[in-house]
Formats: C-alpha cells, sequence, structure tokens
C-alpha cells in the first residue's frame, strides 16, 4: 500500500485527485486543504508521496517543501509531485532534491497517478533484488511466485545482478540455473516461458500501463529481454 497525501486549496483540485487516485485499492489517500497545516498532516500520515499544488495563499510552498527538508532523512527523501498553477519561480527552492516531478496546470491525474506508481518502482521494488522484492514485483506483473520458472527467473535476475556480463549469452544462464536446481538443461526454457504466458496475457489486456511501462519498447516479452531488463533496472538503482 502506498500512501499519498494531496495539499491543493482548490477545493475541485484537491478532491478530483483524490477521487482518481482512490480507485486504485493499493494506494490510501489523505489530503490537505491549506499551506499552514501541510507540515503536521505530513508527520502525521508520513505519505511515501506528497502531492502538492505551488499556490497557497496562507503559507509559501517554498517555505513548506524546505521545511520538509529540515532533516537529511526528509532531505534525501525525493517523494514530492509539485503542481504548477502559474509561472513560479522555482529558483526559490532551496531543496530541488525533494521535488520528484513537476506538473503544470491543468493537472491530468492520470500522469500523477502513473508517477505514484514509477516512485513505488524507484523506491521499493527496485532497491536490490532480494527474494521479497523479487516476489513483490513477480506478484505486481502477474507471474506466479510458486512455479519452477519463477524460481529460474529470480535466481538468474540475481546472479545477472553480481555479473551483468553473464547477459551475454541466454545459454549460459540456462546452463548455470540447471546446475543450480539440479534440473537438465532442456527442461529449463520452457519453464521460465511457461511462467511468462500469465504475464504477456497481463499486459495484453492493461493496455501495458504501470510496472509494464518497463517493456513499453518491447512487442513481447521473452526470456532474455525480461532478465535483461529487470536486472538493468536494478543496477540503474545501485548507482
Amino acid at each position: 500500500m502506498v500512501k499519498v497525501l494531496v495539499a491543493d486549496e482548490n477545493l475541485e483540485t484537491n478532491l478530483g485527485c483524490c477521487n482518481y487516485l482512490a480507485n486504485d485499492k493499493e494506494l490510501n489517500i489523505s489530503n490537505v486543504f491549506n499551506g499552514l497545516n501541510v507540515i503536521n498532516k505530513y508527520y502525521e500520515d508520513n505519505p511515501n508521496v506528497l502531492v502538492i499544488n505551488s499556490d497557497f495563499k496562507d503559507k509559501n510552498c517554498t517555505e513548506i517543501i524546505n521545511d520538509l527538508s529540515s532533516s537529511s532523512q526528509e532531505r534525501n527523501n525525493c517523494n514530492i509531485l509539485l503542481t504548477i498553477d502559474r509561472i513560479y519561480k522555482i529558483i526559490d527552492f532551496e531543496y530541488m532534491s525533494k521535488i520528484y516531478r513537476l506538473f503544470n496546470a491543468p493537472v491530468d491525474y492520470r500522469k500523477i497517478k502513473d508517477s505514484i506508481y514509477q516512485y513505488n518502482l524507484d523506491n521499493y521494488i527496485f532497491y536490490e533484488p532480494t527474494d521479497y522484492n523479487l516476489t513483490m514485483l513477480f506478484f505486481k506483473l502477474n507471474i506466479y511466485n510458486e512455479t519452477l520458472g519463477s524460481m529460474y527467473l529470480k535466481y538468474a535476475i540475481k546472479e545477472c545482478y553480481k555479473n551483468y556480463n553473464l547477459l551475454n549469452s541466454l545459454n549460459d544462464i540456462y546452463t548455470m540455473i540447471a546446475i543450480k536446481f539440479g534440473v537438465s538443461y532442456e527442461s529449463v526454457r520452457p519453464a521460465i516461458r511457461n511462467s511468462l504466458k500469465t504475464m504477456n496475457n497481463y499486459r495484453n489486456s492493461i493496455n501495458n500501463t504501470g510496472l509494464f511501462k518497463l517493456f513499453e519498447n518491447e512487442d513481447f516479452i521473452t526470456q532474455k529481454n525480461f532478465i535483461r531488463i529487470i536486472t538493468a533496472y536494478y543496477l540503474k538503482r545501485k548507482k
């Protein structure tokens, strides 16, 4: 569950954003309507993401963001989606590093939602390829974690994460899996292929949205491009 705090003094925009995001059961939404209460509400709710508008009459948005950046932990927590109603002096922000994305009016709620998912992707599932993170990732991609193919894929990703050169040869990866699990080389490929079927079917049904944007340049998610893309994303987070 991703906790989201929406801060906007415009009643229509605030409630419109909240209602749109609330349709997603994986998002827990709260809101605040004035600038003076943003700080207290933020520390009360401890949201993963803050969606905040640039125009508050009672407190300058730059002050709010700078106040939220007072601790080193929050300063390094790049979790703000800032919506801008008018030409705004971004240079006023002392801590631009806390802003994850900027959006100009009119607010596109779909883009807000996509950015929330991208934030979650960047900061949780892809922190490192642990068994837990891979299990959560596979669950979201509609890959059954209980299958042999799923276990083979997790092992391959973890090994390629340690040695990216393994991706140069899919045959070497199959051989490595066969040795690790004590199975025949010939049984590895069909097991992995079968584990990806549910993911490809699900991807088509949701029109390549959410986490599947990782594969938006692929017509079909094959064994090789799945391992390559997922491993590359983990390595990107490692840098």
